[in-house]
């Protein structure tokens, strides 16, 4: 740092006011005391700050604040790509907003776009997709439970049947987040 001695020399400047003022607030009156905290305080950081730890403390702290704009960028590619691969097990040819014109789509009068034969929401609902009781019923729980209810017991069943687990079971696993991602929405 380069204004090290110049922080160092205000920081003892701020402790001599702090004692000059705690002294006089002893004998003096002691609205002064109240005076000595904000010296004090503005003592104790410009200390911080010339020693190097407000800068220490300021990096573990955003070390340990959340992902950085990096892993951000990770987190938002890996979700795309199981967007994708969500889609392509489902049958359908593109996830939304991808590039429909080319695909058998054209535009409606509207100007926004119709779907043709390809296009996954004009297909019937398919079997095996989860309905909303058996969703209930996959976290063990009844029809009027909440979102707090569903996602504690969404938790608890994951924890179980994780295939990480010397005893997870994939199909299990499967079928819980199926049924919490049906019942968060």
């Amino acid at each position: 740092m380069t204004n090290r001695p110049i922080l160092v020399g205000m920081a003892a400047a701020f402790v001599g006011m702090t004692a000059l003022l705690v002294i006089a607030g002893v004998v003096v009156h002691p609205l002064l005391l109240a005076i000595a905290v904000p010296f004090g305080a503005v003592a104790y950081f410009l200390w911080l700050h010339a020693s190097g730890r407000l800068r220490d403390r300021v990096r573990r702290k955003a070390e340990t604040a959340g992902p950085t704009e990096r892993e951000r960028a990770r987190q938002r590619a890996r979700a795309a790509t199981n967007r994708r691969d969500a889609y392509r097990t489902a049958g359908a040819t593109a996830g939304p907003g991808a590039g429909r014109a080319g695909r058998g789509h054209t535009a409606g009068a509207g100007g926004g776009w119709r779907g043709t034969a390809g296009d996954p929401r004009d297909r019937a609902p398919r079997a095996d997709v989860m309905t909303e009781r058996e969703a209930y019923e996959a976290l063990g729980l009844d029809t009027s439970a909440d979102g707090d209810a569903v996602r504690s017991a969404y938790r608890r069943r994951v924890k179980r049947v994780h295939p990480d687990r010397e005893d997870g079971d994939q199909e299990a696993f499967k079928k819980v987040t199926e049924a919490y991602e049906l019942l968060r929405q």
